[in-house]
């Protein structure tokens, strides 16, 4: 037992008063005469026992009295095992979730409402004098700073469903940072949420006690695109592509022939009816045909009650009338590059001799193959950098009399190894990198006798210090045969022989033509479908705009905001991370042109509706500082002043204080 004010105790020596006139009783006594005092001694005799046993036990009533009062005035309680209680003011900090999950329904009311009203009970445990703070997973700048305790109860009304998510660690570490800015004595943080296991995260901090309250919905099913992705990555018009969806169900029954439908821009391409079991998942493809070229606004629905946040999934791509690859070859190159794009209605391969080169048409093109070149002059070389750093792919082929000191400058300038003299040796092919997307849709497993391309001689392609270079086929004579490099923004290639059959029988291979031409398919910026809310995301689109004062925004038709941005040659970087409100379709402008469109989808996390039980919290929240609170206590303000204030036993001390002044009252006058 501790006392609030344990100083009242020194008038316990108040007591010794009682005792002190029950002893020194000074009354005086008066003298009567009687001629035979025999009965009247015996009357006496009797009476004096009963007497006295009434004055002891007036005397008992009057020190308990006396000694519960003084008690009352110490304030007694029972404080926590792991809480003490400070005097003065305290500071209290409160976290409520308000990501998606907790727009979920328990017996017939959003668990967000329930968690607001736990709040201001939480409040209303606390003195008027305190400090209190809130914070949500948006982390407004409103919320983050010290505030009175009406203030706090209005904000709490205010606060709405979020797609932002973040971890009780992150939390833990803000509240921790409010209390560092106040000077209070009672530092107290409460966790309100569904705790998703998504978001459960050990808290090291001791600086506060934290108290966790978990309030989770019912929910049995929830359906959500996990992600999408085309079977191919260029499109054209005309052209059929397989879209592939990738469907989760979340929950606990199975879902039934739920309609899935896709629209691109507007108009629904393309349904489906699917059925999935608990906790699984299923690949649903859709056949989709572009019909018109730029950029297409595209998105797969369907409805799943209750759960709705994530039942609208966005993605976005770009058709192209057709990609372009260019050639630059000597005069005396024999064509064997055009046929693998002629006849691809993807491509438009454009042959171009070295010495009638347009330099400033580079930008123009996908892929720029060094098609055999005796040497790279340094006008080309000086180009191609700059092409390479606007996210350009380059295929360097060398020629039978290549200048090796002419490309070794080249790759040296592009962190991109060198070539050594030439080596005869005989050897072959051993090992295909199927983990590059040049082999993607090429392979789908390697056959066990596959045919590989046989070496007679090749210029060794040695490698640089940087991790930069990945091998793409490797040989037997210790020097691959094909490598890539990243180079600025988009990749090199090296091809360690010319195409000739002194060197190699690689033009003549299977795998030749697929590999030179998705070098020119995939790119290393290319635009994402889809971009994910909250995250970090990093946009690149080609500019055409070269004033530096050219501002860059974002659109929905209802939004519009400008995101931080950078420059970089022919392209702009922009960052986009907790700007956006809603999900949907984002038009990109500059100087009143369409740069492009992006298409934000909420976090799929919150998704997963996994829900941490009692037992994992408490082992989770198992350190000195942390409590877990009762989530069944009709008002949780009482369980909230029991831990902060301990059980106070001064109300049961004024009681027994007045019930013994009682006794002794009726003790004096009825005991006669």
């Amino acid at each position: 037992m501790n006392f609030v004010f344990p100083f009242f105790l020194f008038a316990l020596f108040a007591l010794a008063i009682p005792i002190i006139i029950h002893l020194f009783y000074f009354r005086k006594y008066k003298k009567v005469y009687f001629s035979d005092i025999r009965f009247l001694k015996q009357v006496q005799e009797e009476k004096s026992t009963i007497d006295k046993l009434k004055k002891r036990l007036i005397l008992a009533t009057r020190l308990l009295a006396l000694l519960f009062l003084i008690l009352a005035f110490a304030q007694p309680f029972i404080g926590s095992n792991k809480n003490k209680l400070n005097q003065g003011t305290s500071a209290v900090c409160v976290y409520v979730d308000n990501s998606y999950s907790m727009g979920l329904k328990k017996g017939g009311e959003q668990v967000l409402s329930i968690a607001k009203i736990k709040a201001k009970e939480i409040a209303n445990a606390f003195n008027t004098g305190d400090k209190f703070s809130l914070l949500t997973n948006d982390l407004e700048g409103t919320h983050q700073r010290w505030m009175q305790k009406q203030d706090f109860l209005d904000a709490i009304d205010k606060i709405e469903l979020s797609p932002n998510i973040k971890t009780i660690d992150e939390i833990s570490k803000k509240e921790a940072t409010l209390f560092q800015s106040l000077n209070a004595k009672n530092k107290l943080g409460f966790f309100i949420s569904d705790f998703q296991k998504n978001m459960i995260s050990k808290s090291e901090d001791t600086t506060f006690i934290a108290h966790f309250l978990n309030i989770q919905s019912e929910t049995e099913k929830n359906l959500f695109v996990d992600t999408c992705w085309f079977e191919q990555p260029l499109f054209t018009i005309n052209t059929n592509n397989k879209l592939l969806v990738r469907i989760k169900n979340a929950g606990n029954t199975a879902a039934e022939k739920v309609r899935i439908s896709v629209k691109i821009n507007g108009v629904v391409k393309a349904i489906d009816d699917v059925s999935i079991a608990p906790e699984n998942s299923i690949t649903d493809s859709f056949n989709i045909t572009a019909t018109q070229a730029g950029w297409q606004k595209a998105e797969i629905t369907f409805n799943d009650y209750p759960i709705t946040f994530d039942d609208h999934f966005y993605f976005a791509y770009k058709v192209a009338q057709n990609e372009k690859v260019l050639s630059i070859d000597d005069a005396e190159t024999p064509n064997n590059i055009a046929s693998i794009f002629t006849n691809d209605v993807h491509f438009s391969f454009d042959k171009i001799n070295k010495g009638q080169l347009d330099y400033s048409s580079f930008k123009n093109y996908s892929l720029i193959i060094l098609n055999q070149l005796t040497d790279i002059s340094s006008g080309i070389a000086s180009s191609l950098k700059e092409y390479i750093d606007n996210g350009g792919n380059i295929y360097i082929i060398p020629s039978v009399n290549a200048d090796i000191n002419s490309y070794n400058s080249f790759l040296s300038n592009n962190n991109a190894g060198s070539f050594g003299a030439l080596l005869v040796k005989n050897g072959e092919v051993t090992k295909i990198n199927l983990q590059e997307e040049l082999f993607k849709s090429v392979f789908n497993n390697l056959p066990k006798n596959v045919e590989t391309p046989k070496i007679k001689k090749l210029y060794p392609i040695l490698s640089n210090t940087n991790n930069n270079e990945r091998e793409i086929l490797s040989t037997n004579i210790g020097s691959p045969l094909v490598t890539k490099f990243d180079a600025g923004n988009g990749f090199i290639y090296v091809q360690a022989v010319p195409l000739s059959a002194d060197f190699s029988d690689i033009q003549a291979n299977a795998i030749f033509a697929p590999m030179v031409y998705n070098s020119a398919v995939y790119k290393k910026n290319k635009q994402a479908l889809y971009y994910t809310i909250g995250k970090d995301n990093l946009i690149e689109l080609k500019n055409s705009n070269t004033n530096g004062e050219s501002v860059y925004k974002l659109s929905n038709g209802k939004n519009e905001f400008i995101p931080e941005n950078r420059s970089v040659g022919n392209s702009v970087l922009l960052r986009v991370n907790n700007t956006l409100e809603s999900d949907g379709h984002y038009s990109i402008n500059s100087n009143n042109n369409e740069l492009g469109i992006a298409a934000f989808n909420f976090d799929r996390t919150e998704s997963n509706l996994k829900f941490a039980s009692k037992d994992e919290i408490a082992t989770t929240f198992n350190k000195k500082n942390q409590l877990i609170l009762d989530n069944t206590k009709a008002n949780l303000s009482a369980e909230v002043k029991q831990i902060k204030d301990g059980v106070l036993l001064w109300k049961i001390c004024v009681i027994l204080s007045l019930l013994f002044l009682l006794i002794e009252i009726l003790l004096i006058r009825f005991w006669k």
